[in-house]
């Protein structure tokens, strides 16, 4: 491996949000149906958590109450081929608003 490249480690973090909360977090967004409504929806909650990783590809599911995120999370990798353990303190995590957990 090449110096100056970087190799990451893809995390799938599924969220369950009320709709009502989703949609007062997207409402700047002209569609709320779009993916990067969706990705900014996962960036807020990521940002409340002090979590670095970087947002990829996010698929969205809803229902009358609730929208269901699965989102695909970067981390860049230690020297040692590990994810700094500090990124992944909410494995199994319970907000007021949002419930996520971790699936490699």
């Amino acid at each position: 491996m090449h110096p100056s490249e970087t190799t990451l480690q893809i995390y799938h973090r599924h969220f369950k949000i009320p709709i009502e909360h989703y949609f007062n977090t997207v409402a700047d967004f002209p569609d709320p149906w779009d993916e990067r409504a969706y990705q900014f929806a996962v960036h807020q909650y990521l940002e409340k958590m002090q979590d670095t990783g970087l947002i990829g590809m996010v698929r969205q599911e809803k229902d009358e109450n609730f929208v269901y995120l699965d989102a695909a999370i970067r981390y860049p990798l230690t020297t040692n081929g590990q994810v700094p353990p500090a990124r992944l303190v909410q494995d199994v995590k319970q907000d007021q608003k949002i419930t996520t957990f971790l699936s490699p």
